[in-house]
Order: C-alpha cells, then sequence, then structure tokens
C-alpha cells in the first residue's frame, strides 16, 4: 500500500464503514487512534471501560411544549480519508462492559446497527480485537465471542477480521502458541475462519492499516442482527444474538432462586435456634440476591421490548414538535443558555466524534455539507492547535458554524445536535 493516510474528509468520495468491536481491554480505542490519527479517541489503562457519555436533551418551549431528542449514539465514529476512500471506524462498547450488562451492550449496538440498516447503510466490515496476552479464553469471554458470532451471522463472516493485539506485551513463541489454538480450535477462532473470516495481527500502525484496507475492496453486507431487527420486525430477544443473552439470563435467575430456596431455609433455621447474628447474615444474602434477580428481570424485559414501535413514537413526536418550533417566534423568554449549557461545555473534538457515530442517519450530501464545516471550523485560528481542539467549551465554535449550515432540521436533530432554537455562543445576534 503506498498511499499516505489524508486526515480530512474528501467530498464526494466514497465511505467504507467500519466497525471495531471486542471486549473491554482488547485494544479497540488504541486501535482507531492509531489507525485515523485521532486526537479525541478515549483510551482506558486498565480493566475497567471507559464510560460513554450519554446526553439529553429536553429543551422546554412556551405553551408547555418539550423537544425530545434521544441523544447521541452511545457509538463513536472517528474519520479519515484513505486510498481513495472516506473511512468512519466506529468505536463500540466492550461486550464485557464494567459499567453496564451484557444486555445493555448489546441493546446498544442493535440499535446502532438497526438505524444504519433502515438508513440502507451497510458496514464494509467488523474488527474484532482480541488481546493475545490473555492466557485463557473461557467463561464470559467465550460467551461474548458467541453473541459476536450470533450478531454477525453465517455470510457476513467474510467480512470479519479477527484481529490480535498487543503483541508488544508477549513473548513471540507464547503469543505464536496462543494464536494457533485460536486458530484451531472450533469453539474459538476455528468455525469462524472456516466461513470466510481472516486472522491478523494488530501490531503497529502498518498493520492496522493493512486490516483496514482488506474491507476496501469487498462488498458491504448486512449483518444477521440487521436483517432480523429489520427485515423480519423480531424484538431484540427472538435474535440469534438475544437468544444467546437470554440463555445467560435465564440460568442466572435459576441459580437465583435456588440459591435464595436454600437461604430461606437456613433462615428458618436459624429462627428455630434462636441465632440473631445469624439471621441478620442471611437477611442480607438473600437481599442482595433479590437485588441481582430484579437485575435479571429487567434485562430479560430490555431484550423483549419493541423498539420499532418506540421509535414510531418518538419519530412522531419528534415530527410534530418540530412543526410546532418553526412556529413559534424566535424571541422566546425561555433561558436557552440553561437548557443548551451541555452541548456548549463538550469540547470540539468530543461533539464531532459524537456527530460521526451518527452520520449514517442523514443523507450523504447532508453529510459531505456537515462534514465540509467540521474542516472549515477546524481550520480556524481559534481551534488551530489540537490541545485547543479539546478543551471545554470549544464545542460552541462547530455549534455557531452548524447553525448556517443549508441542512435540514430533522438531519442535525438525528446528529444528534437539535438547533432548531437559538444558542447564546456569545456572539453579535445581527452577525
Amino acid at each position: 500500500m503506498t498511499a499516505d493516510t489524508i486526515s480530512e474528509i474528501v467530498p464526494g468520495a466514497p465511505w467504507a464503514l467500519i466497525a471495531v468491536m471486542g471486549v473491554t481491554g482488547a485494544g479497540k480505542s488504541t486501535f482507531i487512534q492509531t489507525v485515523s490519527k485521532a486526537t479525541d479517541v478515549v483510551i482506558g489503562h486498565n480493566l475497567e471501560s471507559c464510560k460513554y457519555s450519554n446526553l439529553e436533551f429536553n429543551v422546554p418551549v412556551r405553551d408547555g411544549l418539550t423537544l425530545f431528542h434521544q441523544g447521541t449514539s452511545e457509538m463513536k465514529g472517528y474519520t479519515f480519508h484513505y486510498y481513495g476512500y472516506n473511512i468512519n471506524l466506529i468505536d463500540t462498547p466492550g461486550f464485557n462492559d464494567t459499567h453496564k450488562s451484557e444486555t445493555q451492550v448489546l441493546q446498544d449496538i442493535a440499535n446502532w446497527l438497526q438505524d444504519s440498516y433502515e438508513q440502507k447503510q451497510k458496514l464494509h466490515g467488523v474488527i474484532y480485537l482480541h488481546n493475545i496476552n490473555n492466557v485463557r479464553m473461557e467463561g464470559s469471554a467465550l460467551r461474548n465471542l458467541r453473541m459476536f458470532r450470533q450478531l454477525c451471522g453465517e455470510e457476513p463472516l467474510k467480512n470479519v477480521i479477527l484481529a490480535t493485539s498487543f503483541w508488544g506485551k508477549v513473548e513471540e513463541k507464547t503469543g505464536t502458541d496462543r494464536e494457533a489454538e485460536l486458530r484451531d480450535r472450533p469453539e474459538f477462532w476455528g468455525q469462524m475462519l472456516k466461513r470466510g473470516s481472516r486472522m491478523m495481527r494488530y501490531t503497529g500502525r502498518a498493520s492496522a492499516l493493512k486490516i483496514v484496507s482488506h474491507f476496501l475492496d469487498m462488498s458491504p453486507v448486512p449483518l444477521e442482527i440487521q436483517r432480523e431487527l429489520v427485515e423480519e420486525a423480531k424484538p431484540l430477544i427472538e435474535t440469534a444474538a438475544g437468544k444467546s443473552v437470554n440463555e445467560e439470563l435465564i440460568r442466572l435467575e435459576k441459580w437465583h432462586k435456588e440459591e435464595l430456596k436454600k437461604l430461606r431455609e437456613d433462615y428458618q433455621l436459624a429462627i428455630e435456634e434462636k441465632d440473631k447474628e445469624l439471621q441478620e447474615t442471611l437477611a442480607e444474602h438473600q437481599r442482595k440476591h433479590d437485588r441481582d434477580l430484579d437485575r435479571v428481570f429487567r434485562q430479560q424485559e430490555q431484550l423483549r421490548a419493541e423498539r420499532r414501535a418506540e421509535d414510531r413514537r418518538r419519530q412522531n413526536d419528534l415530527e410534530m414538535h418540530l412543526k410546532r418550533l418553526e412556529d413559534l417566534s424566535m424571541e422566546s423568554n425561555v433561558d436557552w443558555e440553561k437548557h443548551s449549557s451541555e452541548l456548549q461545555e463538550m469540547s470540539f473534538d468530543e461533539l464531532v466524534s459524537k456527530i460521526r457515530a451518527n452520520e449514517i442517519k442523514v443523507k450523504a450530501d447532508d453529510r459531505d455539507k456537515v462534514e465540509k464545516i467540521i474542516e472549515e471550523v477546524k481550520k480556524s485560528s481559534e481551534l488551530s492547535s489540537s490541545s485547543r481542539r479539546k478543551m471545554k467549551g470549544t464545542a460552541k465554535f462547530l455549534l455557531s458554524a452548524l447553525l448556517k449550515v443549508v441542512v435540514p432540521v430533522t438531519s442535525l436533530c438525528l446528529l444528534g445536535v437539535p438547533i432548531s432554537f437559538p444558542f447564546d455562543f456569545g456572539q453579535d445576534s445581527n452577525n
């Protein structure tokens, strides 16, 4: 590969959408930063996953009307131009995220994949990263791998690269032995490789670009979960990936109920023996199992939820509110500064990554217009340095510029920027 990476997006160039997945600590964010040269990628340096912010905007206007926008996706997008393509790498939450249940992680990824497919956007491919320094793949790691495979389906596996990372942390022979085990064992990567997936090493920038370039000549394909959610209109719990998660929830439900039964029997004996200390200990254990069981039930309800009906309701509400907003005077007495503070306090880089994760939801022409504005604002004197673009409050420069873009209000709302109402950027309103 002789072409150099160009950080700026090229208007009119074809787009390649690539998702980066894997468990927490596999190196997803490091990979994205390495290949895209993005300066705003949040990288975790321990086993606790990075928290993604998820803003919600509730903006009241006159006569009690409220515009609710669900906020930008938990996914973050990082774009660059390479070898004739505008490439958008999507950073996804880890399958074993320390701040979320497996159900919530699957729901976040599934919602984003459903949105993209409904907008006729297909993934060129998926990069699944695995830390070669991990001694074993068992328990939750194996379960998450099964969920990933079911999320993809059989046919799309040819558009999957299974990439090993952190080779600098392991002896070559040890890493090679683990690599062979991943390749040879069917329950690990063996079956996926037979279905067309490729196994590659991520050892630095050159290898990362090689991994990305592998997808550019491939035809985009829908994943199994996209077909299930959109074409077959299945609730998440009836998809192959949803069933996989629910099987674990059913197992946990059964275990907690069995433990509670034993604890109640022991508690009754403690009462008969008048052992107050043991009663208190057993009661605390019961409360813990009750809380855990309640979490299991809530996760099952999440899987059963019909997103399509909820989406239709939100879309109808959004359209109604936007129509009302257009009819309202822009001289409202509402304290706009209070309700726009969350947006204005963000850094330029934070706002850009959130917008780019949602660009799949808007038309290509609108996306190109927004990208052009991003690059123009990035080159302005106020944001000429990368350190400046990381500073809190610099998002206001981009928001101000987006106010002047000829893009439908609905497109801006889908991007997570509900700017159909005035923001106070400390600028002269006559400018």
